[in-house]
């Protein structure tokens, strides 16, 4: 698959301008406030198919829009289908891992593709776009899966995220459920040139 990359490096004060583009006419760039109803309506549809999010009331834009990082969106053939987010630091078990203070690491997070754009590239692509922006912040990765959603945790174990291990993530408090869950981590890597 042929593949150009045209970007900026990234600043705290803004995304970057990353854009990937593959055969398949598929687009990431950085979100915007006008891809937020179609991605919500997405995360609708990946809920009722994957359990993702696990609760059904964070179908909506202020659960979608809640990490304070960068986001990109995939977009197939002109339609957004999916995005990635970072939220800055991370949890203490993977910083550790990392070798790093938790404030140092991003955590990817929101990230979703529609059932019907599986297998286009969107998902890849995104992921290209974080890794690339974490390589340009000079910033190890980290993130957390529900133990149900087997295929992510095979996407990013074939990309080379190491996994920590599975534990009982407490997400909505001390006496809330808790979730069988892993941890992944992506040690910073060297800028390729």
């Amino acid at each position: 698959m042929r593949r150009s990359t045209r970007s900026r490096s990234p600043s705290s004060s803004s995304l970057g301008s990353t854009t990937l583009r593959a055969d398949k006419a598929i687009v990431v760039r950085p979100r915007e406030s006008g891809d937020v109803p179609a991605l919500v309506a997405i995360l609708g549809q990946v809920h009722a198919q994957d359990r993702y999010p696990i609760v059904g009331d964070h179908v909506e834009a202020g659960w979608l829009l809640e990490p304070d990082g960068p986001a990109w969106v995939a977009e197939l053939d002109g339609a957004v289908v999916g995005q990635a987010a970072l939220q800055p630091g991370a949890d203490p078990v993977s910083a550790e891992a990392l070798g790093a203070e938790p404030g140092a690491v991003l955590t990817l997070a929101r990230f979703f593709v529609s059932p019907e754009a599986r297998g286009s590239g969107a998902a890849r692509m995104l992921l290209d776009a974080v890794e690339a922006y974490a390589r340009g912040a000079g910033r190890p990765l980290a993130l957390e899966v529900v133990a149900h959603n087997e295929a992510a945790r095979a996407v990013y174990t074939r990309r080379g995220w190491t996994p920590l291990g599975s534990y009982p993530a407490r997400w909505f408090g001390p006496d809330g459920p808790a979730y069988e869950a892993y941890r992944f981590v992506l040690p910073l890597l060297a800028a390729k040139t």
